[in-house]
């Protein structure tokens, strides 16, 4: 396979729009075919623009998602951020199912947690998503915390406690035949600062339970889920990284001392917390030489964005491979497409 195509199969970006017929997501989805794209992640509003994005009403939803297929392959990922409560891409005020919060879900019974994640899960595999980037497994560590806790997007504060919610979550989503994205790794429970406005440093506060609910969930799943990495410094694993983009996290801690084989995603690009020190582009090199697989731009960030930058990203990927300056080369990202390969299909 061309490097084209396994550099553009590694790169998952946002776009704009509803429909192939409106100009601008033409323009978009025109430019992601081009870099052989593997996958796009849905949005429901537009944060720039403050209006509507790629969701409206699920039956136009169900066209948008086909349509991209017809266009894009029928392997396309097309992914997103359906945790429940606070974040629900698919609103019910449009027609979707109503959602919980994780906190209102923990407080569930066991058998009405499974009967609302089957309802949930049937619903993506009917629209045609096949990638949820849920469930969230951060701990509760700070109820101040502003992303986590403070969203109520947590399933509470015992390690196990969320590990059992989460597998409730994963196998309802695998009985729909949809994947899972556990996040966000190292554990964003003790962060005080939001990662979309800026680095959140948790080297004093990260705590063993946070690494344990990740460790017990790849246990009992292996390469069946996949992780999100966050934009979390800990300076203690590496005093110069976020986790997103860092080896020492993704090979070091998640894949050697983890034994995590699977997926590994990263969080937004065009968060605050990368977008301000590194660029999407120079972020997706350093994020490839950590080991990650999917390298995710939602292009839904705050403030402007030139146009062309999928374009540019996967140019500069392909431009460090054949100078040398992608560790592993070919053979890396061969081997980041077969994860891939294997973990949607497989």
């Amino acid at each position: 396979m061309k490097i084209e195509q396994l550099v553009g199969s590694m790169l998952m970006f946002g776009f704009r729009g509803g429909s192939l017929s409106d100009p601008e997501t033409r323009q978009d989805i025109d430019e992601l075919k081009e870099i052989n794209a593997g996958g796009v992640i849905l949005f429901d509003r537009d944060i720039a623009g403050n209006s509507k994005r790629n969701i409206h009403t699920p039956k136009q939803l169900t066209k948008l998602i086909d349509d991209l297929r017809n266009e894009m392959g029928s392997d396309l990922i097309v992914a997103i951020d359906q945790e429940g409560g606070t974040v629900s891409r698919l609103d019910e005020n449009h027609g979707f199912l109503p959602t919980m919060s994780a906190e209102e879900f923990a407080a569930h019974p066991e058998m009405d947690q499974d009967q609302y994640a089957n309802r949930q899960a049937r619903q993506l595999r009917e629209l045609g998503i096949n990638l949820n980037f849920a469930p969230c497994v951060d701990l509760a560590i700070d109820p101040h915390s502003p992303i986590i806790a403070g969203k109520n997007r947590s399933f509470g504060l015992d390690a196990h406690a969320v590990s059992r919610c989460a597998q409730r979550v994963i196998d309802a989503h695998r009985t729909a035949g949809v994947r899972c994205c556990i996040k966000h790794f190292p554990g964003h429970g003790s962060a005080m600062l939001d990662s979309h406005l800026g680095v959140c440093d948790v080297t004093k506060t990260h705590t063993e339970e946070e690494t344990n609910v990740f460790r017990e969930l790849i246990l009992l799943y292996a390469d069946r889920i996949s992780v999100m990495s966050g934009h979390l410094m800990d300076t203690r694993i590496d005093p110069s990284m976020p986790a997103s983009i860092s080896a020492k996290h993704t090979c070091g801690v998640l894949r050697e001392q983890l034994g995590f084989d699977g997926v590994v995603v990263t969080d937004s690009l065009d968060m605050r917390a990368i977008r301000d020190q590194f660029g999407g582009s120079q972020a997706a090199i350093h994020a490839i030489n950590a080991g990650a697989d999917l390298i995710l731009d939602g292009i839904n960030g705050p403030g402007y964005r030139e146009p062309g930058a999928p374009s540019r990203m996967a140019s500069s990927v392909i431009q460090a491979i054949e100078q040398g300056n992608v560790e592993g080369s070919h053979a890396r990202i061969e081997a980041s497409r077969a994860r891939i390969d294997y973990f949607m299909n497989g």
